[in-house]
Order: C-alpha cells, then structure tokens, then sequence
C-alpha cells in the first residue's frame, strides 16, 4: 500500500542542506534541494531518511567549492578522475584546505579562486576549450604568466603551459630570506643561473640584475622554440616577462 503524508516532508542531508519530498511514487520520490538552485534528485526514501542524497551544489571541496550540475563528471568510467577535476581540486585546497597552509604558505590565505571557478563545471568547460597538448608534457594551471605576482586563480588570469615552462618560470621556496639564485658572500653577494657563476658583486640589486637578464635570456629562447606549439597568448607573455625582485616570494627586504 502507497505510503500517505510524504510529500512535503523536509530533513537536511548528510552536509546541511534541507530536502523537500515533492513527490512520491512509493518506491521512490523526488526531493528538492532547498537552496537558491532547487536542484531536483530521484531517489529512494530510505536515502531522504539517511540524508545520503548528494547535493552538486553542497560546497564540500573547502566549504568554498562545489560540482555543480552539467557534462562534466568528478569520475571517468575507469574509476580514475579526469585531469581537469584534478586541477582544480588541487588548486582549491592549495588556496583553501587549512591542513595544507603550511606545505603551501604563499597560497593558503593569500591566494583566491574566482567565484565563476568555484563550480568545477565552469573550470572543466574552460580546462577542455583551452587545452592542447605539447609532445608527452604534464599540462600545469598557472596564474603569475599574464600577470607576475596575481593571487586570483580566473579565466582572465590563468594559462594552462607546458611543464617545462611552468618550471622555467617557477620560483623555487628557499628559507634564506633571500631571491633564488643570490647568495650573500664575505664581500657582497654572488649571483648564480643554471649552475652557472654569474659574478660577485657589491649589492644585492646588482647581483639580482645580472640573474634576472640571464633569465630572461632563458625564458626567450624557451619561447621560440615552443612558438609553434603555444597559444599565441602565451608566446607574448613569454617574450614580455620581466623578472622583478618584488616577485620573488623568498626575497626579506631589511
């Protein structure tokens, strides 16, 4: 016998969320989320009463991120996830998960995601329309190309790059409390590139002037040889890039 007064019943599920029974065809019902997004799922009323109905719009990645609802799934049929649900999980705890502020002190706090990105959906969509792949090279997120020293992970923001151009460019955490590549010496400062020696010299600021033209000597010739491969975007932002003291997070001014 059909079961009577269900529909309209409301309980939270497992994360907090209220669920309305709107209706009821006594094997199973369809439940409403009721949040701003009224989310609808078919389900079993032995699943309302346990509150393990998953809601895509619960924010259960850091209180912060969520799902959301659309043609991109967390899980691909081999069990494993897909490459973009990886990223962008790993950059919202990298921003957001307080068990990771110390492996990640230049993130944790200081670093934001867009709200348009907090919904893995919008992220995935942009990760698959920008993707493109150079030979056999991991496809790393970054957000300091464009705009060196951006704390906002965005569209507007980030490139996705070729491996060796994220470690090209990647500023190494030392605890020196000085720029990566400078090395205080008995008579000033000693500047290094690539296990290369590029002088002593009296001053930290000249020091780092002659790591950073070697640099960017670097990151020019990387650029013409990944030109036919990169976004053109990308290839620009190459050839424009500065090395500035003011970007290096290890640098302690006295």
């Amino acid at each position: 016998m059909k079961n009577k007064n269900r529909i309209g019943e409301i309980k939270p599920n497992n994360q907090g969320t209220l669920m309305k029974i709107i209706e009821d065809n006594n094997s199973t019902i369809v439940v409403e989320f009721q949040d701003k997004y009224k989310h609808k799922v078919k389900t079993t009323y032995t699943n309302f009463r346990s509150g393990e109905i998953k809601n895509p719009y619960d924010k259960t990645h850091c209180n912060v991120g969520y799902v959301g609802v659309g043609v991109y799934k967390t899980t691909l049929e081999n069990g494993k996830h897909p490459q973009s649900y990886i990223i962008w999980n790993a950059v919202i705890e990298r921003c957001y998960k307080v068990s990771l502020k110390d492996k990640y002190p230049a993130y944790f706090g200081i670093c934001t995601v867009c709200k348009e990105w907090l919904n893995y959906q919008n992220f995935a969509k942009w990760y698959d329309n920008n993707f493109y792949q150079v030979g056999t090279e991991r496809m790393h997120l970054d957000k300091d190309i464009l705009s060196p020293g951006n704390k906002i992970y965005s569209p507007n923001t980030c490139l996705l790059v070729p491996q060796r151009i994220n470690m090209l460019l990647f500023n190494k955490p030392n605890k020196r409390g000085l720029p990566n590549g400078i090395s205080k010496t008995k008579y000033g400062y000693s500047a290094t590139y690539n296990s290369l020696r590029l002088g002593n010299f009296k001053t930290l600021d000249d020091a780092f002037l002659h790591y950073a033209k070697a640099k960017e000597e670097k990151i020019q010739e990387v650029a013409e040889e990944y030109r036919k491969y990169i976004p053109y975007k990308l290839y620009i932002a190459l050839k424009e890039y500065r090395v500035l003291l003011e970007n290096d997070k290890n640098y302690i001014a006295n």
